[in-house]
């Protein structure tokens, strides 16, 4: 575990949304991870010497600036909107984390999860069905879209290997495939740890 008392910046959910632009502030509840849930699940996901951890739907890299913060491994967040990739980069160099966290401008389909150990998920692709509360109008919402993103992701942690371990926060799990098992949760049961039985 990282010591936090080397960095300049310290991160706080206060510190973190007074980084993001005026726009964005107001989806921080309901799109980005709180600091201390996310290190919670990064300790989780690296408990077994995992090395490289993707965020699907990372958003502004929130997930990935607190993960590294704890974690010395490499955490990799996928979006789609190059203007929150670009935000999270420059996030990730604020707050000093450049050396093991970054992120991908890429849409979810062209991202073969083999490439990773474990995964994070916060409800990414929700914002389809609620296009009200969409991010901003950089890409495409549609409903049907939610449903391609869900099968894809659904088929990639299928063909990972015995023993992957899956976070999930809130959502509801329908990416999750029945090889994982569900062994513990926290929050309320709204973080979940799933590993691939089979």
């Amino acid at each position: 575990m990282n010591n936090q008392n080397i960095y300049r910046h310290p991160l706080t959910e206060i510190g973190f949304n007074n980084l993001l632009p005026h726009a964005l502030k107001q989806a921080t509840q309901l799109y980005f991870t709180p600091v201390e849930v996310a290190q919670t699940a990064a300790e989780w996901l690296t408990e077994n010497h995992e090395e490289k951890i993707l965020d699907i739907g990372a958003g502004v890299g929130k997930f990935c600036v607190a993960a590294a913060r704890v974690c010395n491994k490499q955490f990799y967040g996928v979006e789609y909107r190059e203007t929150l990739v670009e935000i999270g980069n420059e996030l990730i160099d604020h707050f000093e984390v450049s050396a093991n966290a970054s992120m991908i401008f890429s849409n979810i389909t062209n991202i073969n999860f083999l490439e990773y150990d474990a995964f994070y998920l916060f409800s990414p692709f929700y914002e389809n069905l609620e296009p009200e509360q969409r991010l901003n109008d950089e890409v495409e919402i549609e409903e049907k879209l939610y449903q391609v993103y869900l099968d894809y992701t659904e088929s990639q942690l299928a063909k990972a290997k015995m023993g992957t371990r899956l976070v999930t926060y809130f959502g509801n799990n329908f990416e999750v495939p029945d090889s994982y098992q569900r062994v513990r949760d926290a929050y309320d049961g709204s973080l979940k740890l799933w590993i691939k039985m089979e």
